[in-house]
Parts: structure tokens; C-alpha cells; sequence
């Protein structure tokens, strides 16, 4: 018997996760090639792709374009996969196109994987709703990732690079490089937001060879920074007093990556003013990004999953409490480099409180609180998310402190505050 849309989706995390393209092609080809004739911008990187994806998604949509953006992973619901004008895809769509993708797959002998199924499932529903851009967001790598289904891009865009998923995609970063240059298109422009000399060596190289007209990002056009609790301003370049409702020491970088992407489009055709520019930005929101979820006391939420991203989380944290410490909420996946990270956040917590994320690669709560115990710093351990978030608010309310929740995204639909 043939299962409901409802319970083929929820049977697919049982197929795992496998590098490749075998399976994503023959399926699309099965659905006729959605994502062929579609203006794509294809985002990869270690940190920062969500927020760029969703910066470009705000530009895109204040300069009048239909605008469908493809992120993960979703923080609460499925739905949250698939947007078009900055709206998730309506549950009885995402149930239509779960039963759409079940029928082509039927007779496929290598099962394509969840993310598979939700990628076709995004680039079916682009496809219908006419799009003018779509922004597919990597999910791990570039070169095997099951969104690198398109064969000339718009724009490819490479945040940054740094070590993560090194079972993976290799324990080097001229070799991640390598990976995330695999999204790099012949004759089509790209964008490399990053720093390190490295992997910027080696997205050079893969330009060259492929005729890509590179642009790296000038971040030292970002001036005059200023953070509040409730909004980021800065500079960049030409556009003065920039304002966006994000926090966080790194959204400012994210931006000027997003609005160096907007100057290769505008280059490349598309039609993006200033005013689209502010616009887009200044009406921004993106979920489990320094995410200020409550004020008294003080709740901030972030993503931060692995060292890099410890550690703009950490400076993030100085920026706006200063040498004041945090009741820290934290749990990780086990295969992240978690040792790294306790020795990054320890200096920035009063007091730890372990937590186990909902998730099957998830690292035991007990195991990440000795590890903060043997740098001195106080730890709880718990089994569940909400359990270590009440803790620690107690925690805070009575020393006075901001609570800090960071690690796995897998988190965040757990969170009670």
C-alpha cells in the first residue's frame, strides 16, 4: 500500500545522508527538470550562507523580484525549507509536492535521501510559482551537494571557509576549499567572501580554470559599526548608516558579502537601487542568529556550531555585555570539533548548563558539562533542551545575568523561555 504524503516524509531521515549527485539528478530528471531555465544563485560556505541567503532574499524582493530561497535547516517546521516572497510554502503544498516526489522516486533502486526529496520538492515548487531568482543554499560542501544541480548559475557565492564536517569534506581548508569551489561555474561570476589565504588560493585557481569572473569581498569597506539590542548599523562603502534588525559581531560581514553579491547581479542585468538596498535590509529577519528572544532577563539564541562560529559568538558576547560573563545554554552535535569549542566559550560563562539536542548525532549532555568542568567552569547536564534553558534563566535571574542558548540549530524548537 502506497503511504500518505504525511508518513513518506516522515519515514525519509531512516535513508541517512550520502554525498552525491547520482540520485538528486535521476530523480530530477524523473519530475522534468525543474530546475532547468531558472536565474539561480547558488550560496555555499562554512558560516554565514543562511544570513546572506536571507540578505539577498530582503534586497531581492524590496527591488520587486519573485524571489524563492531554498535554506537549512529548518528550525521548527518543514515548510521553513521552501520560501517564496519571504513566506513558507503552505503545509498542503509541501504535502502535494511530498506525494509528487513519492510517485517519481517509486521505481528509483538507490532511494534518494531526505534532503534530496526536499530539494526536488523546493525547485517543483519555484518552478510553478514562476520565480523570478531562486536562491539554493548549500547544505554541507559545494561539489557533491545536492543542490549543485545547476549548470550556469546567476551567481555563485562562497561565504567563507573554515574547518567543519572534516569526516566529510577533508581536514584541510585548502581541501574544504576545494570542495566549496565545486560550485563554481564555467563563464558565471562568483563571489568569495572569506579571509583565509588559502582557500581564497584555491577558489582563485578554480576561477581561472573555469573562465569565472571572481570578486572577493573588501570587508575593510565596513566602517562606523554600532550594535544595539535591537538593530546593527554601519557602513559599507558608498551606502552610509545601513540598518538591519540583526545582532551580532558578525552580521555586518555577512552584509557586506550580501551587497557585494547585489553589485555583480546589478552588473549582470539585474535592476537593484539604493533604497531597495536599505529596504531589504532594514526588514530582515532571520531565526537563531544572535537572536534576542527575551529581555529580563536578557535571552539570546545563536547557531553557532562550530569554532568559527564559537568564536564570533564569543566576541559577539563582549560587544554587547562586555567582561560580564553569561549563563550559558549549550549542546553540539558529536561529530563537531566540541573540545575546541569549550575552550572558546569557557572564558565567557559564569555557569554552564549541558543540554542533549533532539537529534540522533547529538552529543550526551554529560559529556559536554565535564568538559566545561575540567576548564573550571560550573556545569549542569540535562537531557532536555527546555529543562537546561529554565535552569539557567532561574540561574540568570537570581546573578543578574544574560542567558546565552548556542550550538546545534536542531535546538531551537526545544527552547522554553
Amino acid at each position: 500500500m502506497l503511504a500518505t504524503p504525511e508518513q513518506y516524509f516522515r519515514s525519509l531521515p531512516k535513508r541517512g545522508s550520502k554525498p552525491g549527485l547520482e540520485r538528486i539528478s535521476e530523480l530530477l530528471t524523473r519530475l522534468n527538470e525543474p530546475q532547468k531555465g531558472m536565474n539561480i544563485i547558488h550560496i555555499a560556505g562554512t558560516n554565514g550562507k543562511g544570513s546572506v541567503s536571507k540578505m539577498l532574499e530582503g534586497i531581492l524582493s524590496a527591488a520587486g523580484y519573485k524571489c524563492g530561497l531554498f535554506e537549512s535547516p529548518c528550525l521548527v517546521s518543514p515548510e521553513e525549507y521552501i520560501r517564496v516572497g519571504r513566506k513558507p510554502v503552505e503545509h498542503s503544498d509541501f504535502l502535494r509536492l511530498c506525494g509528487i516526489v513519492r510517485d517519481a522516486e517509486q521505481s528509483m533502486t538507490d532511494k534518494p535521501t531526505e534532503f534530496e526529496v526536499i530539494t526536488a520538492m523546493a525547485l517543483l515548487y519555484f518552478k510553478e510559482q514562476r520565480c523570478d531568482i531562486v536562491i539554493l543554499e548549500a547544505c554541507m560542501g559545494g561539489r557533491l551537494d545536492t543542490t549543485n544541480v545547476c549548470p550556469s548559475p546567476l551567481l555563485s557565492v562562497i561565504t567563507d571557509v573554515a574547518l567543519d564536517h572534516t569526516e566529510y569534506l577533508g581536514s584541510t581548508i585548502a581541501r574544504i576549499a576545494a570542495e566549496k569551489a565545486g560550485i563554481i561555474k564555467r563563464g558565471r561570476p562568483t563571489v568569495f567572501g572569506g579571509t583565509d589565504p588559502e582557500a581564497l588560493e584555491v577558489i582563485k585557481s578554480e576561477c581561472e580554470k573555469l573562465g569565472s569572473p571572481l570578486v572577493t569581498v573588501d570587508h575593510g569597506q565596513l566602517d562606523n559599526l554600532r550594535f544595539f539590542l535591537e538593530h546593527t548599523v554601519f557602513d559599507f562603502g558608498d551606502y552610509k548608516d545601513i540598518s538591519m534588525p540583526l545582532l551580532g559581531a558578525y552580521q555586518p560581514k555577512n552584509a557586506a558579502v550580501a551587497l557585494t553579491a547585489a553589485e555583480v547581479l546589478c552588473k549582470n542585468g539585474l535592476k537593484i537601487s539604493h533604497s531597495d538596498i536599505y529596504e531589504g535590509l532594514g526588514s530582515l529577519r532571520h531565526r537563531g542568529r544572535f537572536e534576542l528572544l527575551r529581555r529580563d532577563p536578557i535571552v539570546i539564541y545563536d547557531g553557532a556550531h562550530n569554532p568559527n562560529g564559537a568564536a564570533t559568538a564569543a566576541e559577539s558576547m563582549k560587544i554587547y555585555f562586555g567582561e560580564k560573563k553569561a549563563a550559558l545554554v549549550t549542546g553540539v552535535m558529536a561529530d563537531k570539533d566540541y573540545k575546541k569549542m569549550v575552550g572558546i566559550l569557557a572564558p565567557r560563562a559564569e555557569r554552564v548548563f549541558a543540554v542533549t539536542p533532539d537529534n540522533s548525532r547529538a552529543l550526551p549532555a554529560e559529556t559536554l558539562a565535564e568538559r566545561f568542568e575540567a576548564h573550571g567552569v560550573p556545569s549542569e547536564h540535562f537531557s532536555r533542551v527546555s529543562e537546561g534553558c529554565r535552569a539557567a534563566i532561574n540561574y540568570a535571574e537570581e546573578k543578574k545575568l544574560p542567558v546565552i542558548i548556542m550550538g546545534s540549530l536542531y535546538m531551537y524548537k526545544d527552547i522554553e523561555i
